[in-house]
């Protein structure tokens, strides 16, 4: 007797399945691998969170000092991570009302690591912003941000 075989339908579709199951489940080690993936995640309701850090309770505020105007932002890094992680340099950037960048800089957080669950504040000032500045981005500088590739970490 012979065993019946399964069709090639049923064979591409358990294969695109495996590597389905795969993605979803590697989806981190993808995106570390292809960065641009991470929209494709995000857009499915999977955001991929490679750093295992957040930035929250951005805060900014424009004050006066000895006549110069300046922007004063601070806000939260956590550790949403299962282990220590490495903080690296931030990344901040005066937006214009159409989302425009009109100025950019960088900063720490005055922590090396955060350990798992850990949060640490960072502050950040900037003389005279841009007067059209409407909004502030902030994120984690990154390589493709310098020139040399070093992220800062």
């Amino acid at each position: 007797r012979r065993e019946p075989r399964p069709s090639p339908a049923t064979v591409v579709a358990a294969l695109g399945l495996c590597a389905l199951t795969l993605l979803l489940a590697f989806r981190t080690d993808v995106v570390r691998a292809a960065p641009g993936a991470a929209s494709l995640y995000a857009r499915i309701g999977l955001p991929v969170n490679v750093r295992g850090l957040e930035i929250a309770r951005v805060t900014s505020v424009e004050e006066m000092e000895n006549g110069v105007p300046m922007l004063l932002v601070s806000g939260e890094i956590g550790n949403v991570s299962g282990e220590t992680v490495e903080v690296p340099r931030l990344r901040l950037a005066v937006l214009a009302g159409d989302g425009r960048e009109l100025y950019a800089w960088t900063t720490v957080s005055g922590r090396r690591e955060l350990a798992e669950g850990e949060t640490a504040t960072f502050r950040a000032r900037l003389a005279s912003p841009p007067a059209e500045g409407r909004r502030i981005a902030v994120r984690f500088l990154n390589s493709a941000d310098l020139p040399h590739g070093d992220d800062g970490a």
